[in-house]
Order: structure tokens, then C-alpha cells, then sequence
């Protein structure tokens, strides 16, 4: 190790040149990284959307959804399928392991979709497939209106948005998707007169025969001849609509019927199924998407530098951002960088208050930045972003990195005080004797937290970024301190300064609290190695007192946090129209505006098929709503206090069924309906529906339980209409012929579309006017033709009404219905067992069964994966340290600090109101690898002065008088760096500050204890090995 240690560090300039070009790759890595709030964490998620146009929800579903669910079910590495069918549209969507790429996924489902291509009704459109992850959710949402006094309507703002707008936003570099919401599309409306259409025995279909065949271009083959070749084509198109009244319907012998005889067109807009607000006013909404493996700040900034070239070409357009994910992401990373120099000043300065030092913290403080500029080069070049869990791993390593730098610094003063004429013996031979000393700390560190990074799973999604970032930041913290440091320490330890006046201060420090600390430990170990047994029994009982809390500290998958967005899911009374939920909608934004610190709002009613952003499978009386809030810095509400608010505000508005009011980040993951969803399951929905009401019913007294809602109810009209057989065969008509009048009746008929130069054409559609096909009685007089002649629909059959779900939805091939609630801050197990009290008496029919698919199901995963992590960790430090120090027994007394710490960390999170979570489960591994570098340094010492001949007690005296300076200030500058994560110094950090209160809590506990009950099991292990012998023989000169 000599010649290695000399060979480096002979060589300055290459060290420093090397050094500092990763510096400069870490500066452009920081300006380059993508910025983000939180990793995708969600599972590969493919959604398939079919549209069959007239087709009601339980056709929809019968002859689509459970066609797709089967084969969808069929493929590798799927956790699950689930779809919901609404009257005209089937949305399946299928969830597969993390082991499954998004890209693999797709080819899968679209292979499997072309097998059953034939199953699938022929009227359908072609099913579209959709990636969903992070790239589907919205980036920005514009919000489009007309201006006051603008010469533009809706409909035509919405051709606008569809053919040119967002034409120009795809061409800026960062946008790979636009999709435009809002209803308002343009068509033009053939409106038949029906007793004009009946007094000519003609129907829709015979109408929209002739306009498809009179609007066409065709093309007609190659003229081809010596000289070159030529393309033919039939060119047949309308080049105005109006052209349309010209064509010939039919011929009869009374003469030809025109199309301007039997029907009227006009411009409007297709019947609305979908609306858009933005911030309150009725607009058409753009979602702006980035491509998957783009960055969401790109497609950000890009549409903020290109809205001034937008507004300018658009004057009478009103362009605002009702939606953006760049105001939290900004405001997190900006509070994160700030909180990472709060976390350095603050370790610098603990750091110079025990070493009373100042050039040697300063020099110290040195490999600060140079860690951290490698750190983010090393981060960038492997393909990670910044965002909270990423820069958290670096912040908590802060106290961590200063520790190595230190102890390199100090032994080589200590070699410089003893040689000071040699400087460079002084620098090498301090460098290479605690060269492997810090190197088993850092890899103790490393070993620790390791397995959670192959464990698969939602906790390796999580916190890999985490792990990766802090062991990047601590493999980088001990090579700059065995490189950068003994070549700039000759600089300032040649140089004699007087103590200045802070330095006279950390001395007084030092002196009346440092001091003082060392010499009631060195008494306190003398009396516990007098009274083991005792010592030792307290020490137990107290880890059993503390083990003991866990049941009342409860469980959490993820704590929740103020992000400063609120989420509102609605749905008005059954079968109210658009415009009424509409009317809803505004009541519910006007609620919304007299809240302080509102930011923007984003209200979606109804869906549009083969829109995702905006949601999907959504019908006319649902609505989402988007709040942003300004950050929680600058309110004086909670977000839980205003949501509260909004409830009690809700309640009060007539018209509506259920509102769900929630945080962003309610859920761990996207997939997660809510924090709290019962599943249920069984054959027949009518009973599902009994079953659901009276889990409703329960769940609504569950105490923390808020906004409990039902997937769906069974109280949609349905109007069937019952033909008899006979009097069809009366007629000689098929009763699919009849069906096929009816519908063209009730919803038209699609007839042909006029094109326009360079945009996407305006439907023709062939309709009924809407006051006669509007109510029940109206359509029983329509008339239908029939061989026979015409006769009205009502002599053909009869009209019933009955109750249908709102939704069909199924999971797994099963019928299913979905029983959900928000919470606050109450622990999910504490709402799980207030759930299973309720629904105890709760008797179920065979064949149907009751799951938990909320948070819950999650959390039982992870913890069960992390405890295995965290067992396999174990093994790897212990297996790690027999090597280290030629023993099998001192790693296990090195270990013996862990339980220690535990402690603390159960105490810390009782004391700050946290519940036991992922990251707190986390910040538990973490500390294991923290609080053994204490205990190497106690063991490593003890053997070490035994080696050279001290007995077992003084070795022991010395080892705690030494070793509690620089193991106070590890554990001090550690807990205060941590402190912004655990005092949640940013936006988002109450998800992962029961990391940093463990951490803190644990390793402060254990510092103090460790200094007691870690000599008390080295001395009892030493008894057995004396006791023994052979097996337990040991190495004497201390690490390897």
C-alpha cells in the first residue's frame, strides 16, 4: 500500500489536473441534468381505447372489454388488467413487473390486439394504444379562449388549436406531444326533415349513401408512356359544403329528390360529451407532453419562450397556463439547493467547534465541492436527474463526507507535530495509515444500503436514485480525501497562526463541554465494566421499551406532504347532461377562487376518446380539477386545512353525488387509485352494488377517513326499446335494420368530411333536428320504412326503462367495484384497522370477496422486501468486517451499536409526530452502516493499544477518552447536516423527513450509549474467547 500511497501522491499536478477536469464535467452535469420533483416509480402501464360509436357501456363491455381483458391476460409479466366501459368507449389497461420495459409492453399488447382483430365488433375504430407514464401526464396545460371583443367563437378557437396551434407547438425542440380537450369541434349538420325524408320513403343511410358517394377523390392508376409517367385521379370533393344541396338523393317518379329537399346544412359543433375551464373561464385546453425519455423542464421552458410568438400570431386569442408541473419542480429543486448549503454551513461549523481549528475545517471544507461537482459529473454521465430523492442522498452524505477528510487531515497534523522538518513523510505516512481505516467506514456504508438496489419493486424504483446518489457522494468524499487533501494539507500546516477570536471560542467550547463529556465517560465506563450485567440488562430493557411503541407509531408506504396542489375528483346526479354538470363545475371553481393563494385552476368534465393526458373513460357527469396553490412558505393554511375548508363548501352545492378532495402525492404511486381502496368482487353488479353501499356505508366512520366515494352506482337510466318479432315480420323488416334507423335517428350518422387545405376536414353529420328525437314520446312517432311501406316506431315494439351501473369495470376478469377514501396524515394501518372493525359483521355471498388495493397492499410488499434487504445487508457488513479485522467476534461487537440506534430512532419518530414508513424503514439501514463506522473506530483503537501492550481496561480507558471527540463530532455534524431533510426545508420533503429524524434520532442515541455498551460486549466476548479458545482467536494489530 506504501508504494501505491507514495505513487499518487508524488504526482500533484496529475492528481490535481484529473481532479479538476471532473470538476468541470460535474458543472456542466449540473446545468445539464434534468430537474424533476420526484423518479417515476409507477409500474409499466400500456392502455388500450376502443370506440364503437352508438354502442351503450354493457355492449361496449360484453363485445370489447372482455374480449381484449382475455388475451391481455395471456401475456408474460403482467400484475394485472383492468378495464371500465362507458356507453361508446372500452379503456383496458394493463399493468406489468418492473422486470417489463414500457417499449417491450407496447409491442406485446399490440401483437396480442392484432390476434383478435376478428373477435372485435367490425364498427369499431382502430384501437389506439398508449404508453402511461410520467410522459403522459400533462407538462403544462394551455388554456385557449376568445379575448374580449375577439371575432372568434369557441368552435373556431378549437379548429385553431387542432390544425395550426398545435402544428407550431410540435415543431419546438422539447414538445413531442400536444393534445387538444374541450368539446367545441367543428362539424357541419345535415338536418333531415323527417316528413319530407318519410314522404319520399328515404332514410339517414340513404342521405349519407349519397353525399360518401358524390364527395370523393379518387385515385385512378399510372398513365404511363416513353416519355414519362402520369398519375390519374378522379377529383369529385365538395370545395364548399353548400355544393352538398346540389347531389341527387334518389330518383322517383315524381323526379329526382335533392339533397336541399329533404334536409338543411349548417355549421356548428359535435354534441358535447367533454369541457374544458381554465382558472375558471370556459376554454379549450392544450396538455403539452414530453417524450418518455424527455425532460419535463424542456418541454417547460420551450412552450414559455414560445407563448410571446403565440400570442402575437393570435391576437384575438387569450392564451393563459391553467396547469404546470415547472412551478413545483422550480420551487423544490430551488429550495433543495439552498437546503443543501444550509446543510454545509451547518456541518462546517460543528466541525470547527470541536476541532477549534480553522485552517484545518477550512481545508477540510475544501472537499466539499470538489465531492460534489465529481458527484453530480458521475450522476449525469450515468443518466440520472436531479429532484428530491437524488439530492436528499446527497444532503444526508454531507456530514459523511466532511468525517473522512478529517481524520485524514488530523493524523497527519499529528505526524506533522511529531516531524516537522519532513512534511512529506508527515503527509504520506498520515495518509497511508488511516488509508484502510476510512475506506472500511465508507464500505461499511455502502455494503449496507447496496441491496436495496437489486431488490426489485417499488422500493427500488424509489430509492435507488437515493442509494446511488449518496454512495456515488461517499466513494468520491474518500477518494478526494485521500488525494486532494494530503496534497493541499504541506500548503497550510507549514504555517504557524495564533488562535483567532472564533478559534478561542470553539477552544472554550472544547475545554467546558467537549472535555467534560470525555471524563464522565471515561467514569462511566469504569463503572459499567464493573456492574456488565446490569449495564447490560438496562440496555436491553430499554430496546424492548422502545420496540414496544412501533404498533402505536404506525405504518405509512410514503408520509404525506403539502406539494401546494389540491386534486378534486366529482360527479354530478346521474344522467344530468353536460351543460348541467357544467353549471356544477362552475359552482365548485367559484368555492376555489375565494381561497387565498390560489396559483391557477384546471378543470376537466367528461373525456374525449384517444385523449390520455386529460383522462380517459370518464363520463359527461365526471369532472377532475386541478388547484395550484403558491408554496406552503407562503401561506398561512396547511393544504389540509383549505381542503377541509373546500369539503364543507362542497357539501353545501345541490346537484352534486360524491366529491373526492386530496393532495397531490396522496398515493405512492399513479396506479393507486387512493390511499384507501377496498376492491370488490364477484359475478352479479346488482349485489355488488349491495355490497358496496354497505362498505360505504362503514368506511364513512372510519376516524381520518375522508372523501369516501364508490367506483360506480347502479342508478343510470337505460331506455330499452323491446321489439316484437311479429309485427317486424309484419313489415318484412329485420329488426337489425330497424335498430340501425333508430340509431341514425338518435345520434346520427356520419356521413363524409369536408376537407380543407393543410388541416384535418369538418365532419358531415346526418341528423334528426334535436327537438324531435329529444324525449320518449317524440321518438315513438318517427316514422320507419319498411317494404311495407312507413309505420311508426311504436308499432313495432315497446319502450322499458331500467337501472344500469354508471361504469362496468372489472379487474382480473372479474366484475368489480371499488370502495375508496383520502386521509389527512393518519397512518394507513391505523385506517386498515378501523376499516376491519367496521366491515367485521359484513357477511359475503359466495363467489365475492372484498382486497385491499390502496396503500397498504404496497407497503406490506416493500416492507417485506426491505426487511430482506436490510437482512442481507447485515450479513454483507458482518462478512465484510471478518476480513478486516481476522475475527468472526469483533464485527459482531461492532454490530452490537446497532440495536443502539434503534432506539433513537423510535423515540425520534414518536417525538416528531412521524409515522413508521419506506423512508424511515430506510433511514434505519442507513444508520447501521453510520453507527458502525463509531464502533470500528472504538474497536479498532482497543486493539490496536492492546497490540502494543496496554491490558484489556486501559486500552479500554483510552479508547473512549480518544475516540469521543471525533466520534461526537461525526454524530453531531452528521444530525446537523441532516437537519434541513429532517426540519423539511423544501417543498416535498415530507415524504422522505422520517429518513433524516431516524437517522438523526438513532445516531445521536447510539453515539452516547455506543461509548458504554459496546466496551461492555467487547469485554464479554473477550471472556468467552479466553473461556473458548481456539475459534475465537483474533487478529491483535487491529484492520487489515
Amino acid at each position: 500500500m506504501s508504494a501505491l500511497t507514495l505513487k499518487y501522491l508524488e504526482k500533484p499536478y496529475l492528481v490535481l489536473s484529473f481532479v479538476l477536469l471532473m470538476a468541470i464535467v460535474g458543472i456542466i452535469g449540473y446545468v445539464k441534468m434534468p430537474l424533476n420533483m420526484y423518479p417515476d416509480s409507477d409500474h409499466p402501464q400500456i392502455t388500450i381505447i376502443t370506440v364503437e360509436t352508438g354502442a351503450s357501456a354493457s355492449d361496449v363491455e360484453t363485445k370489447i372489454g372482455r374480449t381484449i381483458e382475455k388475451e391481455m391476460a395471456t401475456l408474460g409479466e403482467v400484475l394485472k388488467v383492468t378495464s371500465v366501459s362507458k356507453d361508446e368507449v372500452s379503456v383496458v389497461t394493463v399493468e406489468f413487473d418492473y422486470t417489463k420495459t414500457l417499449d417491450s409492453a407496447a409491442t406485446d399488447v399490440s401483437n396480442a390486439l392484432s390476434k383478435i382483430t376478428g373477435k372485435l365488433p367490425a364498427d369499431i375504430r382502430q384501437p389506439q394504444i398508449f404508453k402511461i407514464s410520467q410522459a403522459t401526464q400533462p407538462t403544462l396545460i394551455l388554456a385557449l379562449s376568445p379575448k374580449e371583443n375577439s371575432i372568434l367563437d369557441m368552435s373556431q378557437i378549437r379548429q385553431l388549436a387542432d390544425n395550426e396551434i398545435k402544428e407550431e407547438l410540435l415543431r419546438v425542440p422539447g414538445i413531442a406531444q400536444v393534445e387538444v380537450f374541450g368539446g367545441f369541434q367543428p362539424e357541419y349538420k345535415i338536418i333531415v326533415k323527417p316528413d319530407l325524408l318519410a314522404f319520399h320513403s328515404l332514410t339517414i343511410s340513404d342521405v349519407a349513401a349519397a353525399l360518401s358517394a358524390n364527395n370523393v377523390n379518387v385515385p385512378n392508376g399510372l398513365i404511363i408512356k416513353s416519355s414519362g409517367q402520369y398519375l390519374l385521379k378522379t377529383q369529385g370533393e365538395f370545395k364548399h359544403p353548400e355544393e352538398a344541396n346540389h347531389i341527387i338523393i334518389a330518383r322517383k317518379q315524381t323526379g329526382d329528390v335533392y339533397l336541399r329537399d329533404v334536409a338543411e346544412i349548417t355549421r356548428g359543433i359535435v354534441e358535447p360529451q367533454s369541457a374544458y375551464h381554465g382558472n375558471g373561464q370556459q376554454a379549450i385546453g392544450l396538455s403539452i407532453l414530453r417524450a418518455p425519455s424527455g425532460v419535463a423542464m424542456d418541454s417547460i421552458t420551450a412552450v414559455e419562450k414560445y407563448l410571446p410568438i403565440l400570442k402575437a400570431k393570435y391576437p384575438g386569442i387569450q392564451f393563459a397556463i391553467s396547469d404546470t408541473q415547472g412551478t413545483l419542480i422550480r420551487t423544490s429543486v430551488s429550495n433543495m439547493e439552498e437546503s443543501l448549503f444550509e446543510a454545509i454551513l451547518l456541518t462546517v461549523g460543528v466541525v470547527f467547534l470541536f476541532l477549534a481549528n480553522m485552517r484545518i475545517t477550512l481545508l477540510a471544507a475544501v472537499s466539499i465541492p470538489f465531492t460534489y461537482l465529481i458527484t453530480f459529473g458521475i450522476m449525469w454521465l450515468i443518466g440520472y436527474e436531479l429532484n428530491t430523492v437524488t439530492f436528499t442522498g446527497i444532503i444526508l452524505a454531507v456530514g459523511m463526507l466532511l468525517d473522512d477528510a478529517i481524520v485524514v487531515l488530523e493524523n497527519i497534523a499529528r505526524h506533522y507535530e511529531r516531524m516537522p522538518d519532513r512534511i512529506k513523510e508527515a503527509t504520506f505516512g498520515g495518509t497511508e495509515e488511516v488509508l484502510l481505516a476510512i475506506f472500511s467506514g465508507t464500505y461499511a456504508t455502502v455494503m449496507v444500503l447496496l441491496p436495496i438496489i437489486f431488490i426489485g419493486g417499488y422500493v427500488q424504483a424509489t430509492m435507488r436514485p437515493f442509494i446511488m446518489s449518496m454512495c456515488i457522494a461517499l466513494v468520491v468524499s474518500y477518494v478526494v480525501s485521500v488525494t486532494i487533501i494530503p496534497i493541499l494539507a504541506p500548503m497550510l500546516l507549514r504555517q504557524s497562526f495564533r488562535p483567532n477570536r472564533a478559534e478561542q471560542i470553539a477552544l472554550w467550547f472544547d475545554e467546558k463541554v467537549v472535555t467534560v463529556i470525555q471524563n464522565t465517560y471515561v467514569r462511566l465506563v469504569d463503572v459499567a465494566l464493573r456492574h456488565r450485567l446490569a449495564f447490560l440488562a438496562g440496555g436491553m430493557a430499554l430496546f424492548m421499551i422502545s420496540a414496544s411503541l412501533m404498533p402505536i407509531l404506525g405504518r405509512d408506504l410514503m408520509s404525506s406532504m403539502d406539494a401546494g396542489i389540491i386534486k378534486i375528483n366529482f360527479e354530478t346526479d346521474t344522467d344530468m347532461s353536460l351543460a348541467a354538470t357544467e353549471q356544477v363545475a362552475t359552482k365548485i371553481e367559484q368555492v376555489i377562487a375565494e381561497v387565498p393563494g390560489v396559483d391557477s385552476v384546471s378543470t376537466i368534465l367528461g373525456s374525449e376518446a384517444g385523449i390520455v393526458s386529460f383522462g380517459s373513460g370518464k363520463i359527461p357527469q365526471q369532472g377532475y380539477i386541478t388547484i395550484n396553490l403558491v408554496d406552503r412558505f407562503k401561506r398561512s393554511q396547511t393544504i389540509w386545512e383549505i381542503e377541509n375548508k373546500l369539503r364543507t363548501q362542497f357539501a353545501q352545492i345541490p346537484g352534486l353525488k360524491y366529491v373526492d378532495v386530496y393532495d397531490f402525492g396522496a398515493t405512492a404511486m399513479a396506479s393507486i387509485k387512493a390511499p384507501v381502496s377496498l376492491l370488490i368482487t364477484g359475478p352479479d353488479r346488482m349485489v355488488l352494488d349491495s355490497i358496496g353501499e354497505q362498505v360505504y356505508d362503514r368506511m364513512v366512520n372510519v376516524p381520518g377517513l375522508t372523501s369516501v366515494a364508490r367506483s360506480w352506482t347502479h342508478d343510470k337510466a337505460e331506455i330499452n326499446f323491446v321489439l316484437n318479432k311479429e309485427k317486424c315480420s309484419l313489415y318484412e323488416i329485420s329488426p337489425a335494420n330497424v335498430s340501425n334507423q333508430i340509431a341514425n335517428v338518435v345520434g346520427g350518422m356520419y356521413a363524409s368530411t369536408f376537407r380543407i387545405d393543410q388541416e384535418d376536414g369538418i365532419g358531415l353529420r346526418i341528423s334528426y333536428p334535436a327537438e324531435q328525437r329529444d324525449h320518449i314520446s317524440k321518438l315513438k312517432n318517427v316514422m320507419i320504412v319498411t317494404p311495407k311501406g312507413l309505420t311508426p316506431l311504436e308499432s313495432l315494439g315497446t319502450f322499458a326503462r331500467k337501472k344500469i351501473p354508471t361504469l362496468y369495470t372489472r379487474q382480473n376478469m372479474q366484475n368489480t367495484l371499488e370502495v375508496y377514501g383520502y386521509r389527512e396524515k393518519t397512518a394507513i394501518t391505523y385506517l386498515d384497522k378501523g376499516i376491519q372493525k367496521e366491515l367485521a359483521d359484513i357477511e359475503l355471498p359466495e363467489g365475492y370477496a372484498i382486497t385491499q388495493e390502496g396503500d397498504l397492499q404496497q407497503m406490506q410488499a416493500s416492507f417485506g422486501a426491505m426487511s430482506g434487504a436490510m437482512g442481507i445487508g447485515m450479513l454483507l457488513l458482518y462478512f465484510s468486517l471478518v476480513p478486516a479485522f481476522s475475527s468472526f467476534i469483533h464485527p459482531m461487537t461492532i454490530m452490537s451499536a446497532i440495536p443502539l440506534g434503534m432506539i433513537g430512532s423510535i423515540w425520534a419518530l414518536m417525538l416528531s409526530g412521524k409515522h413508521s414508513s419506506m423512508p424511515a424503514f430506510m433511514g434505519m439501514i442507513l444508520l447501521a452502516g453510520i453507527v458502525v463506522k463509531n464502533s470500528i473506530l472504538l474497536i479498532d483503537f482497543i486493539i490496536v493499544e492492546r497490540s502494543q501492550g496496554s491490558d484489556r481496561k486501559q486500552a479500554i480507558m483510552d479508547s473512549v477518552r480518544v475516540r469521543t471527540r471525533p466520534i461526537l463530532m461525526t454524530a453531531f455534524g452528521t444530525a446537523f447536516g441532516m437537519a434541513p431533510i429532517a426540519l423539511e426545508w423544501a417543498v416535498g420533503l415530507e415524504r422522505l423527513s422520517p429518513l433524516a429524524i431516524v437517522a438523526i434520532g438513532g445516531l445521536l442515541v447510539s453515539t452516547f450509549l455506543t461509548l458504554v455498551f459496546v466496551p461492555i460486549v467487547y469485554t464479554l466476548f473477550e471472556d468467552m474467547k479466553d473461556k473458548f479458545g481456539g475459534f475465537f482467536r483474533s487478529n491483535h494489530a487491529g484492520i487489515e
